[in-house]
């Protein structure tokens, strides 16, 4: 048994070279005819978080990510069976460089901060 929001629900994500990927701000959940709830992955993004306060501000934004070409415009989700649950942490088997979770990150990185004299 698992207590989806005290044990997943905002914890930090891990990936496999040990680099933070993130939080889960969102969990998907199937619901199925006849048979429990099932849980099929965790969401990771501004929108699912912002959606959890504001859903016009949520989708304000997932207009805002995706015509700055950031890879997303839609949260980014990590199937349940790929998460590791094991100690503070959730981990996951992939690198976090490979996907759009930090795609808002590099976007600052390249367009800004890499442009101010000395950094």
């Amino acid at each position: 048994m698992i207590h989806l929001i005290a044990e997943v629900l905002d914890k930090q994500i891990v990936d496999k070279r040990s680099r933070q990927a993130g939080r889960a701000d969102g969990i998907v959940i199937e619901l199925r005819e006849g048979q429990p709830p099932l849980v099929v992955a965790v969401e990771v993004s501004p929108i699912t978080l912002l959606a959890r306060f504001n859903r016009r501000l949520a989708s304000w934004y997932a207009r805002w990510d995706a015509r700055l070409g950031h890879g997303r415009g839609t949260p980014f989700r990590i199937p349940w069976r790929a998460l590791d649950r094991t100690g503070l942490d959730l981990r996951v088997d992939f690198d976090a460089e490979d996907t759009p979770i930090n795609a808002f990150e590099k976007w600052l990185r390249q367009r800004i901060v890499e442009r101010i004299p000395g950094s």
